[in-house]
C-alpha cells in the first residue's frame, strides 16, 4: 500500500479500506460522515480516493471503524463473526458514554476471565 518511491500512502487503497471496515460493522456512508463531522461527499470521495484523507484523521475513522490504526497500512484483516457481531453491536449504542461503560463492562468480563484461567 505504501508507495516506496516517495513515501506517500496509495489513496484509492486508503478508501478501500475505510470501505470494507465500515461495511464490515454495517455502518452507511451517511453514519460514518456524521460520525466523522463530514459529509457523505467527503465520505465516498475518500472511499474512492478522489479525495485525501488526512493523516491526522486517520486515528478517528480507525477508531469509529473499530480497527487497529495499523489496519490501514498492513495486510487484510480478518475479523471472525464473533468480531463483527460485538462490533456491530457496539456501534449500536446511541452515545459515547454508553460506548465507554461497554468497554468498561467488556474489560472486567476479560480480566475476571483471565484470572480465573491463570489460576486453574
Amino acid at each position: 500500500m505504501t508507495n516506496w518511491n516517495n513515501n506517500a500512502v496509495d489513496q484509492r487503497e486508503l478508501g478501500k479500506r475505510i470501505r470494507q471496515a465500515r461495511e464490515r460493522i454495517g455502518m452507511s456512508q451517511e453514519g460514518l460522515a456524521e460520525a466523522v463531522q463530514r459529509d457523505q461527499k467527503a465520505v465516498s470521495e475518500y472511499e474512492t480516493g478522489k479525495r485525501k484523507l488526512p493523516a491526522i484523521d486517520i486515528p478517528t475513522f480507525a477508531s469509529i471503524l473499530g480497527v487497529p490504526f495499523s489496519y490501514f497500512f498492513e495486510g487484510e484483516l480478518h475479523l471472525d463473526e464473533l468480531d463483527q457481531v460485538l462490533l456491530q453491536q457496539f456501534h449500536t449504542l446511541p452515545t459515547q458514554e454508553d460506548r465507554q461503560t461497554a468497554l468498561q463492562a467488556v474489560r472486567l468480563i476479560s480480566d475476571t476471565i483471565r484470572r480465573h484461567t491463570d489460576s486453574s
